[in-house]
C-alpha cells in the first residue's frame, strides 16, 4: 500500500516538475563593450515552447563579481521544429580590472537527450569569461551567427560551424567540453555522442565533425571559443547546443568554391559560390561571417540567398586598409537540401586573408661602412610602426602568394614609430660582408605587411679581416692562440706597398700590441687561453709611408665554460666575431682521446653521460664564414680544454645561481628583464656581469647580482634588436669552504 502511494506521489511530482520546466535546448552568453568598465550582455536561449517557457520573461545571471540579477527578455522568435529563440539583455558595470566568469543556470533541459542521463531533471549551465585588462585593450566577445539547434542523419557525416565573428579581430581557438549541469559541474554520466569514426572540433576553424552518428535521438554537446590577443587569453564563450539525429536516406549537398583567398587591402575580391545535390534535391544556399559584419565596406552577396537545383551567388568585397588584420576572415557557407524526412545541411568554411601592401621603392646605398636605406612613404595610414631587418648574405627570396611578415634568419635592427619616415642609416658595419635589408609595417593587432623587395649591399673589402682567434689545434693543452687575418682585396691606389700589420690583444680588459710585421699569422704563446676570462684581437694595416689603411673589427677567442652538477656537465661558450658562426662541435675526452659527441647550432650543450664524482674534459670547435667570395671557408676555431667535476650527491639548497637563455622585454610584465634564478642571495659578496654583442661591443654592465637588464644599450638608451647576445658573469659568495667564485658565460636571446 505504502509502496503504491509513494509511486503515485512520485508520478505527480515528476508531472508537476516537468510541467513547469523550461526545457532548455541550447544557450550562450555574449557581450559588447560600452566604454569604461560597462558591458552589455546578451543571453540567448533555445527552448521547447510550452507554458513554462511563456512565463520566463527573465532569467537569473551571476556577473562574476559577487553581483546577481534577473535580466529581462527583450524578444523571442518561433523557429519552428518545436523550438523558440529568446534574447535577454542587461548592462553591468564592473568596479575594477580583473577576470570575471558570467554564468546562467536554469532548470531544465528537455526530455530524452540521449547522452545526458535523465536530462529533464538536469539544469543547463553556461559560462562566459570576461577579461578586463587595460594593457591588452578592452574586449568584445565573439558573436555566434549560426543557430545551435540542428539536424543530421544516422550514418551520414554531420557538420556544424557556429560562424563565430570577433569584432576586435582577435585570434580564436575551439575545443570540446562536457556539458555542464548544477553549479557548473560536469554532468554525471555525460558522454560525447557515439560515432562510427570520430567526433571532434577543428581548433582553428571551429567546424564540428561527427563522422558518423550511430543512433538516432537528441544529443547535446558543448564547446568553448577562446579569444587570444598578443598570445594572451582575453575572453571565452561556452555554447551548449543540440543536434537531432534521425533515420533518413539522404546525402549532403555539395558546395563549390575555393577554400582560401588572399588579396592586398584595396583590391576587390569577387568569386562565385554554387551548390548541387547528389540526390537531385533543391538546395538553399546562404553564407555568413565576418566580412558581412565589418563596419566599413562590408561584403555583399548577389543574391543574398539562392535556391534551386544548381543555386549560385556572387561574393563581392571591396576591401580597404581598415580590413587589414592579423587573423584571416571566415565565411561560412551553408547548403541545405529539401530532402525528406530530414533536410541536411553541408557547410564550407572559406578563409580570406586581407594583407597589408608592401613598402615600395626600398633601396640601399653604401657610404663607407654605413648603409643608407630609403623608401617611398607608406600608403597605409593605420600602420603603427615600420620594422627594418638585416641579414648577412643576400638570397633575395620572393614571398609566397599569401605570405606576410619576414622569414627566419633576419635581425630586427630598427623599429620606427614614425611611419611617415622614408629613410634610415645602418652604421658601423663589418667590412667584408654582404648584407640584405628588408622593411615591413606592423599594425595595431600585430598584423604584418607583405615584406618589401630586398635591398642588397656588399661592404668594400678595404681593411684586413680577422679570420682566426683559435687555441692551437696542434697543441690544445698549451692554450696558445693562433691568430690569422686576410689582406684586403680592394686597396686604394694612394697606398704604397709594402704593407705592415699591427696586432692588438685585449686580455681581460688589458690592451697590448703583440705583433708588428708583414705576416698575416701570429702565434701568441705568451698566455694560456684556459686561464683567460675575455680575449679579443684586432689588426691594423699601414702602408710603406705609415699611412693607416684600415682596422679590422674585433674578434674574440672561443671562450668555453664548464660547470658540473649532480648528474650532468653543462657547457656554454661565447664567440664575438665579425664572421657568421654556423655550427659548433663538442669534444669529450674518452680514454686517452678526445671524441666528438655532438654538433649544435647554438652556444650551449649539456652532457648527461657522466658519472658522479667523475672528472671530465671538453673542448669545442666552431665553424663559420664570411659572405665575401675569396675568403677561406670554413673558418675553424678551437676553444681551450676545460675540466669539470661531477657532484657525487644531490646539491644542498644553500646557494644556487642560474641564468636563463631567453627573455622578452616587451612590456607585458612577464619575463621583461634578464635576471638570475637565485637562492641564497645574501651569501653573495660581489658580482660583475658584462653583456656584449657578436662584434664584442659592450652593451651593458652591472655590479648588481640581480642584473635586471631591460634589453637596452647603456650608451644609446635604445632597445637592442631581437637576437642573440653574450654575457660573462662572475659571482663571489660565501660557500662551505669560505669565499668561493662562480664564473658563468653564455648567450642570451632577446625576443620581442
Amino acid at each position: 500500500m505504502w509502496r503504491k502511494l509513494l509511486f503515485v506521489i512520485g508520478l505527480l511530482f515528476c508531472f508537476a516538475f516537468t510541467a513547469r520546466a523550461t526545457h532548455q535546448r541550447a544557450a550562450e552568453i555574449t557581450y559588447i563593450w560600452l566604454g569604461g568598465n560597462a558591458y552589455e550582455f546578451t543571453l540567448t536561449t533555445y527552448n521547447v515552447p510550452n507554458a513554462a517557457w511563456d512565463q520566463r520573461d527573465s532569467l537569473y545571471v551571476k556577473w562574476g563579481d559577487g553581483a546577481e540579477e534577473n535580466i529581462p527578455r527583450i524578444n523571442w522568435q518561433n523557429l519552428g521544429d518545436d523550438c523558440v529563440v529568446n534574447h535577454y539583455k542587461a548592462i553591468h558595470n564592473y568596479s575594477t580590472s580583473g577576470t570575471y566568469t558570467i554564468s546562467m543556470e536554469d532548470a531544465n533541459r528537455n526530455y530524452g537527450v540521449v547522452n545526458v542521463p535523465n536530462s529533464v531533471m538536469v539544469p543547463m549551465h553556461i559560462e562566459t569569461e570576461l577579461v578586463i585588462n587595460p594593457f591588452l585593450g578592452y574586449n568584445n566577445s565573439v558573436q555566434l551567427l549560426n543557430a545551435p539547434v540542428d539536424k543530421g542523419c544516422v550514418g551520414k557525416l554531420y557538420l556544424h560551424n557556429p560562424s563565430a565573428y570577433d569584432p576586435d579581430g582577435d585570434s580564436l581557438s575551439y575545443r570540446l567540453l562536457p556539458c555542464k549541469g548544477m553549479d557548473g559541474m560536469d554532468i554525471a554520466g555525460y558522454t560525447y555522442p557515439q560515432a562510427s569514426q570520430s567526433f571532434d572540433i577543428d581548433p582553428v576553424t571551429g567546424e564540428l565533425h561527427w563522422e558518423n552518428p550511430v543512433l538516432q535521438g537528441e544529443y547535446n554537446v558543448a564547446f568553448i571559443i577562446e579569444e587570444w590577443r598578443h598570445g594572451v587569453k582575453i575572453g571565452s564563450v561556452i555554447r551548449d547546443m543540440q543536434i537531432l539525429i534521425s533515420h533518413c536516406d539522404n546525402d549532403l549537398p555539395q558546395i563549390h568554391c575555393d577554400d582560401q583567398y588572399c588579396l592586398v587591402a584595396g583590391e576587390q575580391l569577387d568569386f562565385i559560390i554554387s551548390a548541387s545535390d547528389p540526390n537531385g534535391d533543391h538546395v538553399s544556399l546562404t553564407a555568413s561571417g565576418a566580412p558581412f559584419e565589418v563596419a566599413v565596406s562590408p561584403a555583399i552577396l548577389n543574391p543574398e540567398s539562392a535556391y534551386g537545383m544548381q543555386p549560385e551567388m556572387e561574393f563581392l568585397w571591396n576591401t580597404t586598409y581598415a580590413h587589414i588584420r592579423n587573423t584571416p576572415y571566415q565565411v561560412v557557407i551553408h547548403a541545405k537540401d529539401d530532402g525528406s524526412p530530414v533536410s541536411l545541411t553541408n557547410i564550407k568554411t572559406v578563409t580570406i586573408n586581407v594583407m597589408a601592401p608592401k613598402v615600395q621603392g626600398f633601396v640601399a646605398d653604401l657610404h663607407g661602412h654605413d648603409v643608407a636605406l630609403s623608401w617611398a612613404a607608406y600608403s597605409c595610414p593605420n600602420a603603427v610602426v615600420l620594422l627594418v631587418y638585416r641579414k648577412a648574405g643576400c638570397n633575395a627570396y620572393v614571398p609566397e602568394e599569401c605570405e606576410t611578415g619576414i622569414r627566419e634568419g633576419y635581425q630586427l635592427i630598427a623599429t620606427l614609430d614614425n611611419v611617415s619616415m622614408t629613410s634610415y642609416t645602418d652604421s658601423n658595419l663589418s667590412q667584408g660582408v654582404a648584407y640584405e635589408y628588408r622593411i615591413l609595417a606592423r599594425f595595431p593587432d600585430g598584423a604584418l605587411s607583405i615584406v618589401s623587395d630586398a635591398a642588397c649591399v656588399e661592404l668594400k673589402n678595404d681593411s684586413p679581416l680577422m679570420t682566426h682567434v683559435s687555441n692551437d689545434s696542434i697543441d690544445l693543452i698549451s692554450g696558445h692562440i693562433v691568430t690569422c687575418w686576410a689582406k684586403p682585396k680592394e686597396i686604394d691606389d694612394q697606398y704604397v706597398a709594402p704593407f705592415n700589420y699591427t696586432l692588438t690583444r685585449i686580455l681581460d680588459g688589458a690592451t697590448s700590441i703583440v705583433y708588428e710585421g708583414a705576416d698575416t699569422t701570429f702565434l701568441d704563446s705568451n698566455l694560456d687561453l684556459a686561464a683567460a676570462t675575455t680575449l679579443i684581437y684586432k689588426v691594423q694595416m699601414r702602408d710603406a709611408n705609415q699611412q693607416t689603411m684600415g682596422e679590422s673589427a674585433t674578434a674574440s677567442a672561443v671562450m668555453l665554460s664548464a660547470n658540473g652538477t649532480f648528474n650532468e656537465a653543462r657547457l656554454s661558450w661565447t664567440e664575438a666575431v665579425p664572421w657568421l658562426v654556423d655550427s659548433t662541435q663538442i669534444f669529450k675526452e674518452i680514454g686517452n682521446h678526445f671524441v666528438r659527441i655532438a654538433s649544435v647550432t647554438n652556444f650551449e650543450y649539456t652532457d648527461t653521460d657522466v658519472e658522479s664524482d667523475g672528472i671530465y674534459r671538453y673542448y669545442v670547435r666552431t665553424f663559420g664564414h664570411y659572405t665575401l667570395e675569396g675568403i677561406m671557408r670554413p673558418l675553424i676555431n678551437y676553444s681551450a680544454i676545460k675540466s669539470v667535476r661531477i657532484g657525487h650527491e644531490e646539491p644542498i639548497e644553500e646557494f644556487s645561481y642560474k641564468l636563463p637563455n631567453v627573455f622578452t622585454p616587451n612590456g607585458d610584465s612577464f619575463n621583461d628583464v634578464f635576471e638570475p634564478i637565485v637562492t641564497g642571495i645574501d651569501l653573495i659578496v660581489n658580482a660583475k656581469t658584462v653583456i656584449f654583442n657578436r662584434w664584442g661591443n659592450i652593451l651593458w654592465d652591472t655590479d648588481d647580482p640581480l642584473i635586471q637588464w631591460d634589453g637596452k644599450s647603456k650608451l644609446t638608451k635604445m632597445d637592442c634588436p631581437p637576437g642573440t647576445y653574450f654575457y660573462v658573469c662572475d659571482i663571489t659568495y660565501h660557500g662551505e669552504t669560505g669565499e668561493e667564485k662562480l664564473h658563468l658565460q653564455g648567450s642570451i636571446t632577446i625576443v620581442r
